[in-house]
């Protein structure tokens, strides 16, 4: 939900942008051969520099929070999980993570859990 409407602040950025440089010049400008030949071009490098900027930073909201990791098995014979972050395939900027684990083996044998960053 935080990622989406930091996506639209970027969006919306944008387009505040090149309205900022586009409405005043286009007023200002005497007319002349289609100001909107030259304005158009230059407010919309101007607007995507700015979404550039907005869209890094909207990109960055996915990693501030919990991971949460659920994991249920039942069988027979070995069990084994693991759940949680590991090594290099760790998500980037994980504060924590809440991983919770529940195995049950019907026919005995072993049950193997790890749970948690591993890094």
């Amino acid at each position: 939900m935080q990622a989406a409407v930091r996506w639209l602040v970027a969006v919306a950025g944008s387009l505040v942008a090149f309205g900022a440089v586009a409405v005043p010049w286009a007023v200002s400008s005497e007319g002349g051969d289609d100001p909107w030949d030259v304005i158009g071009p230059v407010a919309g490098v101007i607007a995507a520099g700015v979404l550039a900027a907005l869209g890094w930073w909207a990109s960055q909201a996915g990693g501030s929070g919990t991971r949460r990791v659920r994991q249920s098995a039942r069988g027979r014979g070995g069990v084994r999980q693991t759940g949680g972050s590991v090594g290099s395939g760790a998500p980037a900027g994980a504060v924590g993570e809440d991983v919770r684990q529940k195995a049950r083996s019907d026919g005995g044998g072993d049950i193997d859990q790890v749970g948690g960053n591993r890094s």
